[in-house]
């Protein structure tokens, strides 16, 4: 595999991470919950560092060769620096791009009505 892909969802409440082939076929994913932190504990920089560790290891125990890596980030959570920086410092992949995928609308949904008092 040439390119794999990591997809970082970053929430206030959780990240989760997916790493993917070319084709969007996951190969092992990781979040704040899996890798032992529970409840408002899941949204930090240390679950997003921790997860990523826990796929570098993954693919490091299937053996799978990772030369370059494409990282998606979406959402505006605390985990998309962890990941980055997990990223460089833990592992010794090559990230050729990085993207931002959060969604934004352009004028969306109306807004509620003001609240008057």
């Amino acid at each position: 595999m040439d390119t794999l892909v990591l997809h970082v969802h970053a929430s206030s409440n959780n990240t989760i991470l997916s790493l993917t082939d070319a084709n969007g076929r996951v190969i092992v994913n990781a979040s704040g919950g899996t890798v032992g932190f529970k409840k408002a504990q899941r949204a930090g920089f240390e679950p997003a560092y921790q997860a990523t560790v826990h796929i570098a290891n993954a693919v490091r125990e299937k053996a799978i060769p990772v030369n370059k890596v494409e990282l998606r980030l979406k959402g505006f959570g605390a985990g998309r620096d962890a990941v980055f920086k997990a990223v460089h410092s833990v592992t010794n992949w090559a990230v050729c791009r990085v993207v931002d995928t959060t969604p934004v609308p352009f004028n969306g949904c109306r807004p509620k009505k003001a609240r008057r008092l």
